[in-house]
């Protein structure tokens, strides 16, 4: 891709998240040595866009591109001049399904912020096999959703292997300690998605834990999920938490492209973690009854409607000051066995951003380090439609680092 116009291509910075994404890597890249590197950012407004007044590292307007991501000509003209493609333009199971066929096609390397399982699932039908003929890595859920659990069990079995010399049965993260709100674009991905649940085929496809691995009829492990419960390792209370219907299917099959390297019966489990006391199970409790009234409200269209005026809207988003003030960690906790009766072998891991919120100022950093990986790196993973681990690993890892976020045994 030496021939390409752009080192990178920033698709949706108008939008809230967009916005922070585009200043994060232009502060990136205006801090970077050696040779200069050309990007552009891309979207349907040309105004809009000019009035960001984003520069480049020479402090000359970045290239605007006008494109409309319903317009899959428009889209593949992007992609022929990119080497990479960032988008944060969602639903992408309306406004990204052009971009990602069209980066696919044109071997351009490509990352987003998507939730929507139904969307891989379908870029992975149409995408993977052309990806891996032309050489892109369509790399997708690339913030909060799902980096933190992706990226967080790879390093953790990691750091499991490097101190018992052999990948750990089962990892379960923990999902508990956090400050900021849900984004407009996931809320909308949200109700776009229980929209589409009205399909049989789209709820089998989301009760199926294993609905992104490369082989969907191989022989795999039963997951067990409590509803509610308490974790021994670090003497918390767990619940349902609402992302790992998205999370933990990004995982296994992060797991699947790598070859299976903790084995074929590894499990992962995905829960949200509140404090081992009395106000804690309280929390517990009350976290499962509000999930479950949620579930049963978004079945209903008019409270399905009603729920959507309330929630965050896309292109709305907290203050400067409330996104550094945002946090979140997740615990990992890696046992030898899945009945985790053998606390010989155990590692509780670490990962986290102290200095902000999930949905915006942490999401931006993580799609923004990944876009910079997938485009200035020297990875030798495999093309197609993958997953943050599978593509980019240590790479990532170092760079996530690099801007502030925590990894490392607790």
């Amino acid at each position: 891709m030496a021939d390409r116009d752009f080192d990178l291509v920033m698709f949706g910075a108008t939008g809230f998240t967009g916005r922070l994404v585009a200043e994060h890597l232009a502060a990136q890249l205006a801090a970077r040595s050696g040779p200069p590197r050309h990007w552009a950012v891309a979207g349907r407004n040309r105004d809009k866009l000019a009035a960001l007044a984003i520069v480049d590292a020479g402090g000359a307007a970045v290239p605007i591109l006008e494109c409309d991501a319903l317009d899959p000509d428009a889209c593949a003209a992007i992609a022929r001049r990119a080497r990479v493609v960032c988008t944060t333009v969602g639903p992408y199971a309306k406004y990204g399904v052009a971009l990602a066929a069209a980066c696919a096609q044109a071997g351009t390397h490509y990352c987003d912020l998507t939730g929507e399982v139904t969307f891989m699932r379908a870029s992975i039908d149409a995408n993977h096999a052309i990806a891996q003929r032309t050489g892109a890595r369509i790399v997708h859920a690339c913030g909060f959703d799902s980096i933190p659990s992706d990226l967080g069990t790879w390093a953790t079995q990691q750091a499991f292997v490097a101190r018992y010399g052999h990948p750990a049965a089962i990892v379960t993260a923990l999902f508990g300690e956090t400050s900021g709100g849900m984004s407009g674009g996931t809320a909308a991905s949200a109700f776009e998605l229980a929209e589409a649940m009205r399909e049989p085929a789209v709820r089998k496809l989301l009760r199926d834990p294993y609905a992104l691995i490369p082989e969907p009829d191989a022989p795999r492990p039963p997951i067990d999920q409590p509803v509610l419960g308490w974790n021994r390792a670090v003497g918390m209370f767990t619940a349902p938490f609402f992302m790992a219907g998205t999370n933990a299917p990004v995982v296994r099959r992060g797991h699947a492209l790598a070859g299976y390297p903790w084995g074929r019966d590894f499990v992962y489990r995905e829960l949200m973690s509140t404090p081992g006391n009395a106000r804690g199970a309280l929390m517990a409790v009350g976290v499962t009854a509000a999930l479950g009234g949620l579930a049963a409200a978004m079945k209903r269209p008019k409270l399905r409607a009603w729920l959507r005026t309330k929630a965050p809207q896309p292109g709305e988003g907290p203050s400067a000051a409330k996104r550094a003030a945002g946090y979140w960690r997740v615990r990992f906790v890696a046992e030898a066995h899945t009945d985790a009766r053998d606390d010989a072998e155990r590692l509780i891991y670490k990962i986290g951003d102290p200095a902000g919120d999930p949905g915006y100022a942490s999401t931006a950093k993580m799609l923004g380090q990944s876009a910079l990986c997938l485009a200035f790196d020297a990875l030798t993973t495999a093309p197609g439609v993958t997953t943050p681990s599978a593509a980019m690993g240590g790479a990532l890892l170092a760079r996530l680092r690099a801007v502030g976020l925590e990894f490392g045994e607790a």
